[in-house]
């Protein structure tokens, strides 16, 4: 998914499930903060030790360090069930490490992280979530199973969905993806989109204990949703990115929650530099950007242990 998701729909999504404005504010931002929060602070404190925040994303995802690619597997390709029968691929090849769809491993780190209230953790997972659907059939590490080039082109190792370029997180998008069987290789983008907004939905109707209203949502988001894209026009969709952005402020307006993301906000309000080093504003423990990092550290201890047993059978460097 892309900020049109991680940000503007889960927004949408978060309210219309019983949280408030400026509730949904902090679960939306840390939902797609998790793509941009791709730097190493060490920051000054006030007693004079330093604070380290651990990164979400990195900064060219075609060529992550391969001692990072935890943050994949924790964040953005959730290992889930191989046997699932929506990622059956053509070959019948299967990897311990493929993204499934809202696996139990998934649903269970969600609900883990995010006891206690933290609206923080609740957008990291709500993040993990979402590209649990846009992101199945892919695995978070180099590996020939991501390759979707035609039969007999030659195999090359990739990272996640970097052979199929933007094409599964564009939300309106109908893609090709030819290591599937026939009747499922053509990819609606749109019905997955649907998808992770209505278990999103679901799981945070179980945390506000609202009445479902999925079907009004759903008519909402297919408002901008409704007209498919394919891949053919694949720069008409990208560009058209903007325009859609707008429609979804518009309905966020509708519920008194419109707003634009800045993805440099929560940094600069609590992170000052005079050009050699860093240190914090004052009150700094309050700040958003601190709340985040602190609950990414929570949250990646969580779904480390989780799915220990998995990654215990395969051998990753640098984890």
């Amino acid at each position: 998914m892309n900020i049109e998701f991680h940000y503007y729909i889960t927004k949408l999504v978060a309210v219309e499930a019983g949280l408030m404005p400026d509730e949904a504010e902090i679960v939306a931002y840390a939902s797609q903060f998790v793509d941009d929060n791709n730097q190493v602070y060490t920051v000054e404190q006030p007693d004079g030790d330093t604070y380290t925040n651990l990164t979400t994303q990195y900064k060219d995802i075609t060529a992550p360090p391969a001692e990072k690619l935890r943050i994949n597997l924790l964040h953005h390709y959730l290992p889930g069930n191989p046997t699932n029968s929506k990622v059956r691929r053509d070959d019948g090849k299967m990897h311990s490490l493929m993204t499934t769809p809202v696996s139990q491993h998934a649903q269970e780190i969600f609900f883990d992280t995010t006891k206690g209230e933290d609206l923080y953790k609740l957008g990291i997972a709500a993040h993990m979530l979402a590209d649990s659907v846009s992101h199945q059939n892919f695995i978070g590490i180099r590996d020939e199973m991501n390759n979707i080039q035609p039969a007999g082109t030659p195999l090359k190792p990739f990272i996640g969905h970097e052979d199929a370029g933007y094409k599964p997180d564009i939300p309106i998008l109908m893609w090709y993806d030819p290591r599937l069987p026939a009747k499922n290789a053509q990819i609606n983008n749109i019905e997955r989109t649907l998808m992770a907004a209505q278990k999103l939905y679901t799981n945070f109707l179980m945390l506000t204990a609202e009445q479902s209203s999925w079907g009004k949502l759903k008519q909402k988001l297919l408002t901008v949703l409704s007209e498919p894209i394919t891949e053919d026009a694949l720069q008409l969709a990208v560009d058209n990115t903007e325009k859609r952005i707008l429609s979804y402020r518009a309905l966020l307006a509708e519920v008194n929650a419109d707003s634009v993301y800045e993805k440099d906000k929560w940094t600069n309000d609590c992170i000052l530099t005079d050009g050699e080093t860093y240190h914090f504003a004052d009150n700094y423990t309050q700040k958003a950007w601190y709340r985040f990092q602190e609950s990414v550290k929570q949250y990646q201890a969580i779904a480390a242990n989780k799915l220990g047993s998995i990654l215990q059978q395969v051998n990753i460097q640098g984890w």
